[in-house]
């Protein structure tokens, strides 16, 4: 019975993933309807249904979340680099060695 339990899982989240397969594939489609035609004839429904495959799984938000960081970091050291650039050219500049 425990067997049997499993599978019947097994198959809604199976069932669920189809769903939201779907509904992400659908979303992309309308997005794509707003794209002039030279750009919408170039994404076939293949390479939509494989993007919202993607999506499904996590991995692209995992990417992009790490960029993100990234980019963050990337900014604080560049607008520290910034101010310290500022104080240096109001002091009169760095000493000469």
């Amino acid at each position: 019975m425990e067997r049997y339990a499993g599978a019947l899982e097994e198959v809604a989240d199976g069932a669920r993933q189809q769903e939201r397969h779907y509904q992400l594939l659908s979303a992309l489609q309308s997005l794509v309807k707003e794209l002039p035609s030279s750009f919408q004839q170039r994404l076939s429904y293949t390479t939509l249904s494989d993007l919202a495959l993607a999506l499904l799984d996590g991995t692209v938000f995992e990417i992009v979340q790490g960029l993100l960081e990234i980019q963050h970091l990337t900014e604080k050291s560049l607008y520290n680099q910034r101010l310290r650039l500022q104080n240096e050219h109001r002091g009169g500049g760095a000493p000469d060695p």
